[in-house]
């Protein structure tokens, strides 16, 4: 019960057993503690449970640690390698300026014109958003604003990484050195790291409301670059495989949670057409509640809908139901006979 249990474990066990721990507790009192507790003379495996649960969290939780500061080592070994090229950068460009100062003021022009070009781009483009569902609308700023200027695409990687700031430290662990200067890389990359799931972005674009700095031109703006770029993801370019995207997703609507977890599942990055998705949730549902035998349209019917229309419609109702027992005094409230009810009595069609 106890193996690779640490005193951290027992301790936040008797807490959660209500108990008291003290700072003097050693281990051996602190497992007393757990089994002289009112739980686990009741619920013993309760407790062994929750041994274990405090265990693996407690061992997850270092794993977690142990590769986050991996992490921080290799973005260190990585700006140490950057920092390296960049001294190897400047000893040259020293080298060359020695040979060529002609070269120092163009060096020093192009890195004027750089930062130019950045400001002008930053005052062109929408600011880099703080939620993801708005990257996309971000690059269709930035994009137009590139032809605004008419940047070369030379210069585009850089301008993008100096709008980035702090958030170009996790693409650059993921990117090259020789798709440093390829946009179009750089651009999938910073979508892949920030920007949601297709079916994340549908609920964003459906949940989306105005914000209070927003214009309602803005908003406008937002939902179109929103649903574009889900059409994208969905890979959608005809009205017809559009019509099949806002069936899919209504179905999809549909399904509880568990089938629409194992859809979600088998999608991965694709999606399902109409008929291949009500196809799936048919073997899906059949696999976990047996073989079902399907009841075809027309049954209950006769060849003819209007013949013996009471046995198709009439309900089951107990024969003993007063409303259908038979009456026993059959006088007829016209003429006062007994023999017949009063809509059969000659008298109720004579004229008086």
């Amino acid at each position: 019960m106890y193996k690779n249990a640490l005193k951290e474990d027992l301790i936040r066990v008797v807490e959660d057993l209500d108990g008291t721990v003290e700072s003097t507790d050693t281990i051996a009192k602190l497992k007393t503690k757990i089994e002289n507790s009112s739980t686990f003379e009741s619920d013993p495996d309760f407790v062994k449970t929750l041994i274990q649960n405090c265990i693996d969290e407690r061992v997850s939780r270092n794993e977690r640690e142990v590769i986050l500061e991996e992490q921080k080592i290799e973005l260190a070994e990585l700006q140490l390698v950057k920092l390296e090229k960049e001294i190897e950068l400047q000893t040259a460009k020293n080298k060359a300026l020695s040979l060529n100062p002609a070269a120092k003021v163009e060096d020093k022009q192009f890195e004027t014109n750089i930062e130019n070009m950045i400001k002008s781009i930053k005052t062109l483009s929408l600011p880099v958003p703080t939620r993801s569902e708005n990257f996309n609308l971000f690059f269709q700023s930035l994009e137009r604003a590139f032809l605004t200027k008419k940047i070369n695409d030379e210069y585009k990687s850089e301008i993008l990484i100096n709008l980035l700031g702090e958030r170009a430290h996790n693409v650059l662990l993921y990117i090259k050195e020789e798709e440093l200067n390829d946009y179009e890389k750089l651009k999938s990359i910073v979508l892949r790291e920030f920007q949601l799931t297709p079916r994340e972005c549908l609920n964003s674009f459906k949940n989306a409301v105005k914000s209070s700095g927003e214009t309602y031109i803005q908003f406008p703006a937002r939902l179109t670059a929103n649903f574009q770029y889900y059409c994208s993801l969905r890979k959608v370019n005809s009205f017809e495989s559009l019509c099949d995207l806002i069936i899919s997703d209504k179905l999809f609507e549909t399904l509880n949670k568990e089938t629409a977890t194992h859809i979600g599942i088998r999608e991965a990055e694709d999606w399902f057409r109409p008929i291949d998705l009500a196809k799936e949730c048919d073997i899906y549902i059949s696999s976990r509640s047996g073989s079902h035998k399907e009841i075809p349209i027309t049954y209950g019917y006769t060849q003819d809908p209007f013949k013996n229309r009471s046995q198709n419609f009439k309900p089951k109702i107990k024969e003993n139901y007063p409303q259908y027992l038979e009456r026993e005094n059959k006088n007829c409230f016209i003429c006062g006979d007994s023999s017949h009810y009063a809509r059969d009595c000659e008298k109720r069609f004579k004229p008086k």
